[in-house]
């Protein structure tokens, strides 16, 4: 794999985490099953993403780089307001 296969799956993961952003800020959707799932579908697919990274060949600082992107979009992901579960 190549730091630009990295590169271009961050910049659509950050596009995605804004539609999440807009989407929960929305009390309608607040509560949305599906806005759950998606917000669980992303995060697994940073953690993905940082294994994947194992097979990079790259500088150590270019791999270190694309890491703390991972890091910053996984915590922002996962600041994301939801809706309490039903009791």
């Amino acid at each position: 794999m190549e730091a630009k296969y990295f590169e271009n799956q961050l910049r659509g993961y950050k596009v995605v985490f804004a539609i999440l952003r807009a989407e929960s800020g929305d009390d309608s959707c607040r509560n949305c099953i599906g806005l759950e799932g998606a917000i669980t579908k992303v995060e697994k697919g940073l953690k993905k993403l940082k294994l994947d990274l194992a097979d990079l060949v790259a500088p150590e600082q270019e791999r270190t780089d694309i890491t703390i992107q991972i890091d910053q979009l996984g915590r922002q992901v996962e600041s994301l307001p939801l809706g309490e579960a039903p009791t």
